[in-house]
């Protein structure tokens, strides 16, 4: 089943809400300034803005997506972009798994993608034969639960970091909005039991008790704005029974 990613749209303003509008531009701005190297491979590039993006500052920009329609409209919104930028972005439509190709990029980009792996190694394994040596890795995955249909995994600091070690040295672990946003260095070596430092340990715990208290005070105000709403109704309810009784 399609997953119909309508990123473009989000990060421009034309659909859902202000919040879901700046999220989405933060999310990919913060993606933008984290790549490093001239050749970027951009996994799940959805309707391609962050490939256009990166091109139009002179980037080569590899931009693969398993959705044909979704590779179809990054085509038509690259053909609006000047000549130096077409020549920089490449759109494909194809599967990052079964890619037997030799080329090697700086950087490998791969925002809201991890979560629909089970089995995540399968896609690691791939990027770290595809990245140059030391090359770098941008990963944004949404923080938490997310009750989306085709998300197979739900992260935190911690698991995440925990996924990528045995094949990426992680450099900077972040929370913007509602994403975890994550950069790491290849290691030169795939180590499948690489356990953490105490350190890191220690990191992760901090910033996924920073954010999930965040989280617990935002629900905890919905709460109870949703309680005085329906306690309203329920008044405004008897106000109007005792009305029709002849109550006054």
């Amino acid at each position: 089943m399609a997953n119909h990613d309508r990123v473009n749209e989000r990060y421009y303003g034309e659909i859902n809400s202000e919040e879901s509008h700046e999220a989405t531009r933060t999310r990919i701005h913060w993606m933008c300034r984290e790549a490093t190297g001239k050749r970027i491979l951009d996994i799940g590039c959805s309707q391609g803005v962050t490939s256009i993006l990166l091109g139009r500052e002179g980037f080569r920009v590899t931009g693969i997506d398993l959705e044909e329609g979704s590779i179809q409209y990054a085509r038509e919104e690259l053909a609006k972009e000047s000549r130096p930028v077409r020549n920089n972005v490449d759109f494909r439509l194809l599967d990052i798994t079964q890619w037997k190709a030799r080329t090697t990029f700086d950087t490998v980009l791969l925002g809201e993608v991890l979560e629909h792996f089970a089995h995540p190694e399968t896609l690691l394994l791939q990027i770290h034969r595809l990245l140059q040596e030391e090359g770098t890795l941008v990963v944004t995955v949404p923080y938490g639960y997310h009750p989306f249909y085709d998300h197979k995994q739900t992260f935190y600091a911690g698991n995440l970091a925990m996924c990528l070690l045995p094949y990426f040295e992680v450099l900077k672990l972040e929370v913007h909005h509602k994403y975890l946003c994550c950069v790491a260095r290849k290691r030169r070596k795939t180590q499948l039991h690489m356990p953490p430092t105490l350190n890191q340990l220690k990191e992760w715990m901090e910033l996924d008790h920073l954010h999930f208290a965040a989280v617990e005070k935002n629900h905890l105000r919905l709460m109870t704005q949703r309680k005085k709403a329906l306690d309203n109704a329920v008044e405004q309810v008897k106000r109007l029974r005792r009305q029709e009784n002849g109550e006054g």
